[in-house]
């Protein structure tokens, strides 16, 4: 060890000794030297070079030093700062170059570089490198409007420090003067750094001795700033705590660049450019993880690389931990380790190596958290969904909606929440470890009451929303303003609402399940392709069975027929739930139920070839609904027998009918604006298949046209896509080829977002038919053809079938 060293450790022995003999803490010797608990601490662990003269007055002071221990305590002091080897400099401090003159009195003039050295395997970061690069030739060039800092900021684990020693390495020639490097220890549990200790230290490393530092923060702030006016510097400040600990140490000069890292943007910092981490992309990911444990074996296992990459959460740090463990285990796999990982209870326990740990970076945030924000922390972990608005957390934690709010501000301030919009989610690895401090801070019963308020607040919640589009439906003292604000909340909470329904249905809350499903039938009509209407009203179903209820059961029987036919193309499974149903009503001589049983089972009767049936089925309906007065589904069934009718080819009956359809709905029916809308759509649907029918293609395609705008204004996504098919194949009759190309290829992009298989194959035969008209295109016709083939895939329907079989005939004699 340097002889400095033992200097230095002596004072530091000598400091803890007398501490120790009075019987004081470190905390008390520092309240008393008017110093800070972990100033104190590193000098006693001898890590504090030099002293200042004044500290050590004050130390002696509070030590009640005098005499002959009083003068050895500050010789030792003194002795600490002195090196052993003048030509050498303090230890581990830069020395002035050599040639260089440095007047009496004055400091002398170094050129740092503090960088730490760079990790060689930083991946996913090439942009925002070349982002910084420009950054700092337009500050070296002296260029106007340009920041001289830039904020590094996001969550524990994102590799904020990697990237900004990476950076400061590469942007290093453009400043001569060197580079400083600080960490502030912003997130220690022993506390920031004080900026006044930075100062001294950054003001050490540009060669000013101890004697010549000053004691007043603010004369260290000046001084700081003096020696960096002329100067091309790089400043790192690592870790920051906010924006008050950060601003004191920003160089002064038009040629200085400052880089900060920090878990929050630091907004306070005026005229910074922020620049957010966010989680490694996939590739990105391997990249790293190759860059690890070697090119070659991640090779080997692509399958359980690219799990690992999803199990580590794309967070850098636990994908250096999950390599770096692999790397120290050559005899095991990367699906061995992903087999650990699979294992949530124990996942971020997997991911820890050595000194780094997942677990460890998200507890030092944690801790820093006031007790109602950890408590909103812990308790969100229960919410099931992706992400969450600040009224489910308030449900969740038990406060007002006001507190929850600034609560998740201030989470998303320390990085362990991501904020969108209004909304905010947990990354996988935080829920997790979110979920370990509830289940270690508070008892089952604090618990399951946070669980029950989150289901009771959800069910409500969606019971209300779904209220919004029921014909004449109750909306008073309604937390929605209408029903495009219900239907807003419903599509953004439905991975939360759809959990708490299943998690109710298992509980044995057999009405609230009932009460929910069939409050979401009119939304459904609207959204049939957005969420798992054939589960949802399956549980409905279970739920009226268990309570002994035949009409909510009937009722919920009519609402899984239709899911299954419509949403899902199950016209088999759809006729099952349809005549249970119509057994079921007519046994509690309900008209109203047997009507809509009738409706549904004639639609499936029509997409199986079996109109006359379904002309049949109709107009009993019509005559139920007509004895019990509900205009609303006289309508509905109405609609339906015209396309029966126009099944049968008695297009121009049906287009009468259809008329008459459409005027009920544009008139006062008692349905939401929403329902009014969509099923006017509808029916101008039915009446453009009844004018192609009668030949009038550009008024089918016109009535096409109108029935997208509105379908699209609404949100009906997939009725949008069946209007634009239709309005393609409208232009096809016509010969207008390039247009129905057009129109085709969108309803095919809007079934591919929806994965509606069948509707996708229906589309392509459809493309493949235009593509025919050219003979040029005989080959990209057949390849339309194959993908159409693919998308029927093991679909077992008779109109798949039959359409498998043209599609395989048609392949053959090209």
């Amino acid at each position: 060890m340097p002889t400095g060293q033992v200097q230095h450790d002596q004072f530091g022995n000598l400091l803890r000794a007398l501490r120790l003999e009075r019987g004081m803490t470190q905390e008390g010797l520092a309240e008393a030297a008017r110093s800070s608990v972990r100033g104190i601490r590193e000098m006693e662990r001898g890590r504090v070079r030099s002293p200042q003269r004044r500290t050590v007055e004050l130390l002696a002071d509070a030590l009640r030093l005098g005499g002959v221990d009083r003068d050895r305590f500050v010789a030792s002091a003194r002795a600490a700062r002195q090196p052993s080897d003048p030509a050498t400099g303090p230890p581990d401090r830069p020395t002035p170059q050599h040639g260089t003159m440095v007047p009496s009195g004055q400091p002398a003039v170094v050129v740092p570089g503090e960088l730490p050295a760079s990790v060689p395997d930083l991946a996913g970061r090439a942009e925002i490198l070349e982002r910084l690069s420009t950054v700092a030739h337009d500050v070296a060039a002296g260029r106007p409007d340009t920041a001289s800092v830039v904020v590094l900021y996001g969550p524990p684990g994102i590799g904020k420090t990697s990237l900004a020693v990476a950076a400061g390495h590469r942007l290093s020639p453009a400043f001569a003067g060197g580079q400083l490097f600080v960490d502030l220890q912003g997130v220690s549990p022993d506390g920031p750094v004080d900026p006044a200790e930075a100062l001294a230290g950054l003001l050490r490393s540009l060669g000013v001795p101890d004697t010549r530092v000053p004691v007043s923060p603010a004369e260290r702030g000046g001084l700081f700033r003096t020696l960096t006016r002329d100067r091309p510097l790089l400043v790192v400040l690592d870790n920051a705590a906010n924006e008050a600990q950060v601003r004191p140490l920003l160089p002064a000069g038009p040629g200085c660049l400052a880089l900060v890292t920090c878990r929050r943007p630091l907004t306070g910092l005026a005229g910074a450019l922020r620049q957010p981490l966010d989680l490694l992309d996939p590739a990105a990911g391997r990249q790293l993880l190759a860059a690890i444990v070697g090119a070659d074996r991640v090779a080997a296992e692509p399958t359980a690389a690219d799990q690992l990459v999803h199990l580590c959460g794309r967070l850098p740090l636990a994908l250096r931990i999950a390599g770096n463990r692999l790397a120290s285990r050559p005899q095991w796999s990367v699906g061995w380790l992903v087999d650990l990982l699979r294992d949530q209870r124990r996942r971020l326990t997997v991911l820890t190596a050595g000194d780094l740990g997942v677990r460890s970076a998200f507890e030092v945030s944690y801790r820093q958290m006031d007790p109602r924000t950890a408590q909103v922390f812990r308790r969100a972990s229960l919410i099931p969904g992706a992400d969450f608005a600040p009224g489910l957390v308030a449900a969740v934690a038990g406060f007002d909606e006001e507190a929850a709010a600034a609560a998740l501000e201030e989470l998303v301030e320390a990085g362990v929440l991501v904020a969108t919009g209004d909304r905010y989610q947990f990354h996988d690895l935080v829920r997790l470890y979110a979920q370990e401090r509830l289940d270690a801070e508070e008892d089952q019963s604090c618990r399951t009451g946070a669980h029950e308020r989150m289901t009771r607040w959800l069910l409500r919640r969606t019971r209300q929303a779904g209220a919004m589009f029921e014909p004449a439906g109750c909306r008073a003292d309604s937390p929605f303003v209408n029903d495009r604000a219900a239907a807003s909340w419903l599509d953004r909470e439905s991975g939360n609402w759809l959990a708490a329904l299943r998690d109710a249905s298992r509980c044995g809350r057999h009405t609230e399940v009932v009460a929910v499903a069939r409050a979401l039938h009119w939304y459904s009509d609207a959204h049939s392709h957005r969420h798992p209407w054939d589960e949802i009203f399956s549980l409905g179903v279970a739920a009226a069975r268990a309570v002994g209820s035949p009409r909510d059961e009937a009722v919920l029987l009519n609402f899984l027929g239709w899911a299954r036919y419509f949403c899902r193309d199950r016209n088999t499974d759809g006729l099952t739930a349809l005549g249970r149903a119509l057994e079921l009503a007519r046994r509690i001589g309900d008209r109203r139920e047997e009507g809509w049983a009738l409706t549904y089972t004639a639609v499936i009767f029509i997409r199986t070839g079996r109109a006359g049936w379904a002309v049949d089925h109709c107009r009993r309906a019509v005559g139920l609904f007509r004895e019990v007065g509900y205009a609303l589904g006289e309508h509905s069934a109405a609609s339906v027998q015209g396309g029966a009718l126009a099944a049968l080819g008695r297009f121009a009956e049906a287009a009468e009918l259809h008329r008459e359809v459409l005027a009920f709905y544009g008139r006062g029916n008692g349905l939401s604006r929403t329902g009014a809308a969509v099923a006017g759509a509808g029916a101008m649907m039915s009446l453009g298949a009844d004018l192609a029918g009668l030949g009038r293609w550009r008024e089918a395609a016109n009535a096409y046209a109108d029935a997208r705008r509105v379908f699209h204004a609404f949100g009906a996504t997939f009725s949008e896509a069946n209007a634009i098919r239709q309005y393609g194949l409208a232009l096809q009759a016509l010969g207008e080829a390039d247009a129905a190309s057009e129109a085709l290829q969108a309803a095919l992009a809007l079934y591919a977002a929806l994965c509606c298989p069948w509707w996708e194959a229906q589309t392509l035969y459809a493309l493949a038919a235009v593509a025919d008209v050219d003979p040029a295109r005989a080959v990209e016709a057949d390849l339309l053809r194959q993908r159409a083939l693919d998308r029927c895939g093991e679909l077992d329907a008779p109109e798949v079938r039959t359409l498998r079989a043209t599609l395989r005939r048609e392949l053959a004699r090209a």
